[in-house]
């Protein structure tokens, strides 16, 4: 004849949360409502509004990048002092604004500025360079095409000798003379990439912030695997395991 008896108490509640009161309550409630999927989001918007306090920036410079702000009436106080020549203004902008990453200008990892912000600061990495040259060359009428790689936007023309950074074939996104736009597969090296990746991100990143990117998923991850024991406890406690004996 069989015998059913429950398995040892001091054995099942060695798995089990604590359930009692009202925290008790409270843990159940949340372990049935929270799910992996808020988590994943929660860490999301984590990341982003790390990375991006005000995500509006974000969105601005992408529009930017497919309209850039090119603007020539802006830029007529830099005629007097720079070279009519296409080559030798690029020097002239290059000198003129020294690189910087974004991090460090704007406190952000990836920001399109306006032509405003890049006169202002007068330093910035190649975004800026880019949308003054550019329209210093339109305020010039010196034809041209805007060209945007993973890791790099430039102006080129007629004459302008390629480098590693500034080749045709890097580019995802090339805007022609007379605003036509043709998208294209990059064809970029990979090391380039991440290069350009890990210096202008994680590098350039002030240390506070690097701090707040890790620990956030990281506690994020930490409660997914509460959630996870909490839930089994709840399973423990409403059908305990049992064991038969003969």
């Amino acid at each position: 004849m069989k015998a059913t008896h429950k398995k040892d108490a001091s054995t099942a509640s060695s798995t089990r949360v604590p359930t009692s009161g009202s925290a008790g309550r409270t843990i159940s409630f949340l372990a049935e409502k929270i799910k992996y999927r808020h988590l994943f989001l929660l860490t999301g918007i984590w990341v982003l509004l790390v990375l991006y306090p005000n995500p509006l920036n974000l969105a601005r410079s992408i529009h930017r990048t497919i309209a850039p702000p090119v603007e020539p009436a802006k830029v007529a106080h830099l005629l007097a002092e720079a070279p009519s020549e296409p080559e030798a203004l690029e020097r002239f902008v290059l000198e003129t604004f020294p690189y910087q990453y974004d991090w460090v200008t704007y406190g952000m990892p990836w920001y399109f500025p306006t032509l405003d912000q890049a006169l202002a600061n007068k330093t910035g990495d190649c975004k800026t360079r880019f949308i003054v040259l550019a329209s210093l060359f339109e305020a010039l009428e010196i034809p041209y095409q805007q060209s945007f790689s993973l890791s790099h936007f430039w102006v080129h023309y007629e004459g302008k000798e390629e480098n590693s950074w500034e080749m045709e074939q890097n580019a995802f996104l090339v805007r022609e003379d007379d605003g036509a736009m043709r998208v294209q597969v990059p064809r970029e090296e990979r090391r380039q990439v991440y290069e350009n990746f890990r210096d202008g991100f994680w590098r350039a990143m002030p240390g506070h912030r690097k701090a707040l990117l890790v620990t956030g998923p990281l506690l994020f991850m930490a409660a997914g695997l509460l959630l996870a024991l909490m839930r089994q406890s709840e399973k423990t406690q409403k059908h305990p395991l049992t064991v038969d004996a003969s």
